[in-house]
């Protein structure tokens, strides 16, 4: 597999030196970028991001000091070796005080500017290795596990312990609200991806025409506002997971950009002219029939097969008999609170069949603990006084259930339908179709 193309910045005002320098460097396959002042070089670094830079100390206007110190404000992370002849030693020293990796002396010895390069790039992956790990390590003390001891839960997290270090694409089926991002982040903090970022997405509540710079990122230029080049997800994931929910909503035209990155492990930012190639793990989600939408035309089938090779299906609450009880009594050991649940409200729990699944037990609890008079939380607490008695919370069927929350969550936000859809936790896409399947009207 071919390794990643770091990006080299070279500063110099003699331009046959950096003409030579960036051809040889070239074809170490670096990707190098050359200008001849301090001032036309910070321009390039405010709109390109650059892994290491060479700057010669003496340049006629803002020199290599000056540029050193404005570059690391912009870019901090970007390794820069300073260029030097022999009497500018004590400058060079100083350069390194401010922040410089190394410093070269004239005429410059090619090989020993590649070594020198080369420790430079891999302190800089060695930084940001660090960081995601530190980053993933906060992200991780305190993350949720999946809760539960039905056969149904024991089989997925076997499964999950099977695929986790597989770099194969992975689709997560379910319901809405059964817990697919849980899923997806379980397998990959159990893989050997851990340490690296693991970075969710819902590709319902964008937009299509903004999805893919999110995606793939752009270059400055490449459309109007992008003032300046923006790394993609894809990219900011690399060596980690991308979870791309609800991916049944995605448009047809970018399912064949996403499907080429699969294929290729290659992604080209918009507008640029530049391949690269990265290591990420995609795993998907979504609650709508492909198979369907494959028939509809909405869906593209190699797109599919492509995100299937590896089938996880999360299944819903009302399967997972006494799990119920178990997320119940997590959330309300989350709560820190020393109520508890009565024995007519674990009745109500295991007879009732959670359209909205955990997304709804969790809100279901919540309202108990903040609606119960004392020590005990009772079934009618679940609904705030909306219903008197388990009787005729049972006589509701799923869909009233749903059409009536989703209709409260709506008066709520005033019709605000993408805070509505934000407090759901459903795309914005999902819970149009809700409204239009459910008649629900303002």
């Amino acid at each position: 597999m071919k390794m990643e193309q770091y990006r080299i910045l070279l500063v110099d005002d003699e331009e046959k030196f950096t003409e030579i320098l960036q051809q040889r460097l070239s074809r170490k396959d670096y990707f190098v970028e050359t200008a001849n002042s301090g001032l036309s070089a910070l321009n390039i670094i405010e709109s390109s991001e650059f892994d290491a830079a060479l700057f010669d100390i003496k340049m006629t206007g803002m020199d290599g000091l000056e540029l050193l110190v404005e570059a690391k404000k912009v870019q901090p992370n970007m390794e820069v070796i300073m260029l030097t002849g022999y009497a500018d030693v004590d400058s060079a020293i100083k350069a390194m005080k401010s922040g410089a990796y190394d410093y070269l002396t004239k005429p410059i010895k090619p090989v020993e500017l590649e070594l020198v390069l080369k420790k430079a790039l891999e302190k800089k992956k060695l930084k940001e290795y660090n960081s995601n790990l530190l980053e993933s390590i906060q992200r991780t003390s305190g993350r949720p596990n999946i809760v539960g001891v039905s056969e149904l839960i024991v089989n997925l997290k076997h499964m999950i312990k099977r695929v986790a270090d597989s770099p194969l694409p992975v689709l997560i089926l379910g319901e809405s609200g059964t817990g697919k991002e849980l899923v997806a982040s379980s397998l990959h903090y159990g893989s050997c991806r851990a340490h690296h970022p693991f970075i969710p997405i819902n590709a319902s509540a964008i937009p299509n025409q903004l999805l893919e710079s999110e995606l793939f990122g752009y270059v400055k230029g490449a459309f109007t506002g992008a003032g300046a080049d923006k790394k993609g997800l894809l990219e900011l994931a690399n060596e980690g997971t991308l979870f791309l929910d609800e991916i049944g909503d995605m448009d047809p035209a970018l399912q064949v950009k996403l499907l080429r990155f699969l294929d290729t492990g290659e992604i080209r930012p918009i507008g640029g002219t530049i391949t690269k190639r990265i290591n990420v793990r995609v795993v998907t989600a979504t609650n709508v029939d492909l198979q369907q939408a494959i028939e509809d035309g909405n869906f593209r089938e190699d797109f599919y097969y492509r995100l299937s090779v590896i089938k996880l299906e999360v299944p819903p609450l009302r399967d997972r008999g006494k799990d119920k009880l178990f997320l119940a009594e997590h959330f309300l050991r989350q709560s820190n609170s020393n109520k508890r649940l009565s024995k007519e409200a674990e009745e109500f729990l295991l007879n009732y069949k959670f359209p909205g699944n955990v997304r709804e037990l969790a809100n279901l609890i919540e309202r108990g603990l903040l609606f119960s008079k004392g020590e005990e939380i009772m079934s009618s607490d679940f609904f705030s006084g909306e219903i008197n008695n388990k009787n005729n919370v049972k006589s509701l069927s799923l869909e009233d259930m749903e059409k009536e929350h989703i209709e409260q969550v709506l008066v709520q936000t005033g019709w605000n339908k993408t805070e509505a859809a934000k407090i759901l936790k459903i795309g914005l896409r999902t819970l149009y179709r809700k409204i239009a399947e459910y008649n629900i009207h303002n």
